[in-house]
């Protein structure tokens, strides 16, 4: 029986992913017995909060980290451990050393540079900056293997912090499809429904949905999921949903009633949200930013805009609201693309593999020394 540690943030669409983890851990509990170390978001306050130049979930998230690693080694050996995302594991050098640690991320912190505006984030000091590269740089080296959740995110370990690719696995968050999945074919509706989910309203893109919405009139409304205020325009159907958890009841219904689901961000890395509405079999009209195109194959499964661009957001849902047989079609394609680069289950179970091979690695390393 393998020991393993998991150590889970639990921020925004980390959530969700690390209930997938925790299933899947479930279906492997006869051959790896598993301890999970969740790392809840909360501000410290003392001398962290007053550091210069650095944020405080970087401190708070290693310390939460190195606390539960701790505790955990204490009572007993370890074969492996995985850590997502690198903010937590900024703290654990020395445990990296002594067990083969995999590292999992949704983006590079250079990648998260590059779309600092929308996140309300800029860059520090040159000084700083350097400073946070090295110490980056370090937590990827130590990691015996790494996960990047896309392309975007892979591409920036290797080109910007020189990681070799031999040590990357490319590994989708996914999706339950057994949980997001297509609603049965009813009868016809004269209204389409379009579905947003964001947190963020601004920042997912919801202020340009509204706008996009107003040529539409009566043949669409909007289920908007956000816990950010909103004001609909004159004439745009809108209800908003708020209080919802991930992978709810309430949540996994409004994914299975819509027609279209949008999400027009101004900046993110990979929406956990567009994964689920290629589960639910979705037509999809989404920004070009991120690892967004990774899952939205533009023609394909959907549409691909520009951020902060109305009008072509506005004529990508037209495009779709009025032909049910280019929703259908996408809609089929999408929930190809889930299940087969998406399933949370089958890309788990990689991971599961991933910190089987890395822990075997070392038990051959220690023998022949």
């Amino acid at each position: 029986m393998r020991e393993f540690v998991f150590v889970l943030e639990q921020t925004l669409g980390h959530v969700a992913h690390s209930r997938n983890i925790r299933r899947a851990l479930d279906q492997h509990a006869e051959t790896v017995r598993s301890t999970v170390i969740p790392i809840d978001y909360h501000r410290s306050p003392g001398l962290a909060a007053r550091i210069p130049g650095l944020r405080t979930w970087t401190f708070d998230a290693s310390r939460q980290a190195r606390a539960g690693l701790v505790r955990r080694l204490g009572s007993g050996p370890v074969d492996a451990i995985f850590v997502h995302t690198q903010v937590a594991a900024q703290l654990a050098g020395a445990v990296m050393q002594r067990i083969p640690t995999v590292v999992s991320l949704d983006a590079t912190p250079l990648n998260f540079d590059s779309l600092g505006a929308p996140y309300r984030h800029t860059r520090n000091w040159p000084a700083v900056e350097a400073l946070k590269l090295r110490l980056n740089q370090s937590v990827f080296r130590r990691a015996a293997a790494l996960v990047a959740w896309s392309e975007w995110a892979a591409d920036s370990l290797v080109a910007d912090y020189g990681i070799p690719e031999r040590k990357i696995s490319i590994i989708h968050p996914g999706v339950d499809v057994n949980l997001f999945r297509p609603r049965e074919q009813g009868g016809r509706r004269n209204v389409v429904r379009i579905l947003f989910v964001g947190g963020d309203f601004e920042r997912k893109g919801g202020t340009d949905l509204l706008q996009a919405m107003r040529p539409l009139g009566p043949l669409a409304e909007l289920d908007v999921v956000t816990s950010s205020p909103v004001e609909p325009p004159p004439g745009v159907v809108c209800r908003v949903h708020r209080g919802l958890s991930p992978q709810s009841p309430e949540l996994v219904k409004l994914y299975r009633e819509a027609d279209i689901f949008a999400l027009p961000s101004r900046g993110d890395c990979f929406a956990q949200a567009v994964s689920e509405g290629l589960a639910s079999g979705l037509a999809i009209v989404a920004s070009r930013t991120g690892a967004i195109p990774e899952m939205v194959r533009d023609g394909v499964n959907g549409y691909l805009v520009p951020p902060a661009h109305p009008r072509a957001l506005g004529r990508a849902l037209v495009s779709l609201v009025l032909s049910s047989s280019m929703r259908r079609e996408m809609g089929l394609a999408s929930r190809r693309l889930a299940e087969q680069e998406h399933d949370a289950d089958a890309n788990n179970r990689r991971i599961i593999e991933l910190m089987i091979t890395v822990a075997d690695a070392r038990t051959r390393e220690l023998r022949i020394a």
